[in-house]
């Protein structure tokens, strides 16, 4: 019986780095390929924010878009609970006097985002496309509730809540747009 080469272990070592290296590739093409998609399908999705928030998730390594979809959902119910989180820290600061009614407001609307976020999940996970699409309007109806209580008050919404709020409008925007491209 012939023994094998020297030589051909590290070949076959080479094979096995390159095979994990592209797959992990082609596992990021996923990602980026449905970003892209549904960048071009929704003018307001961000190509950015998309590919960050999807690539750093649970999930996502070998998801179609109906995976991505609900993973992009479960991001709006995190960013929605950490929202809540900011507005619960600046309500114990004693925000100013105009301040604390947008916060009330704030903290009501994050309450609600967060579960049409998840209801938005389970729509999609239930593969009811339509109304988990209706569930994430919710959402981001909601994050732009607390936007527009900081105008209506006549104070500026503080960083990080800025930032939350920002990105939930986007995660919603991105995981209706995703949802959209579910054949």
């Amino acid at each position: 019986m012939k023994q094998p080469s020297i030589m051909s272990r590290p070949v076959a070592l080479i094979a096995v780095v390159l095979a994990v290296i592209l797959t992990g590739r082609a596992v990021d093409a996923t990602v980026a390929s449905t970003c892209k998609e549904a960048a071009a399908s929704d003018v307001r999705v961000s190509l950015q924010l998309c590919l960050s928030q999807l690539s750093n998730q649970r999930g996502t390594a070998d998801a179609d878009a109906w995976g991505l979809a609900k993973v992009a959902s479960l991001a709006g119910v995190n960013n929605a609970a950490l929202a809540a989180d900011d507005v619960k820290t600046l309500l114990a600061g004693n925000p100013s006097l105009p301040m604390k009614p947008a916060l009330a407001k704030c903290a009501a609307a994050y309450s609600q985002a967060g579960f049409a976020f998840a209801e938005a999940s389970d729509e999609i996970n239930q593969r009811s496309y339509a109304t988990g699409k209706k569930k994430l309007e919710e959402a981001l109806a909601q994050a732009q509730q607390c936007n527009a209580a900081f105008g209506i008050h006549g104070v500026t919404l503080p960083q990080p809540l800025a930032q939350h709020t920002v990105d939930s409008i986007q995660i919603a925007i991105i995981a209706e747009a995703i949802t959209s491209l579910i054949k």
